[in-house]
């Protein structure tokens, strides 16, 4: 199952980290709920990937 998850360039990096730490906390309580398969889990975790990396990213290639 692949989702698509699109960034908004004007999303700032520090709404970025926020939105990590929050999807991080639904991710784990979802994954003790339902399990680590549970396709909800899988979803916040590959959402939670791409937010990672476009922190990743940003911080290669800073804005000048």
């Amino acid at each position: 199952m692949e989702f698509q998850y699109f960034i908004e360039e004007h999303t700032s990096t520090e709404e970025l980290k926020m939105k990590i730490t929050d999807l991080r906390s639904t991710m784990i309580e979802t994954g003790l709920t339902h399990g680590l398969n549970h396709d909800k889990t899988i979803e916040l975790s590959q959402k939670l990937d791409r937010y990672i990396t476009e922190i990743q990213k940003r911080s290669l290639n800073p804005i000048m």
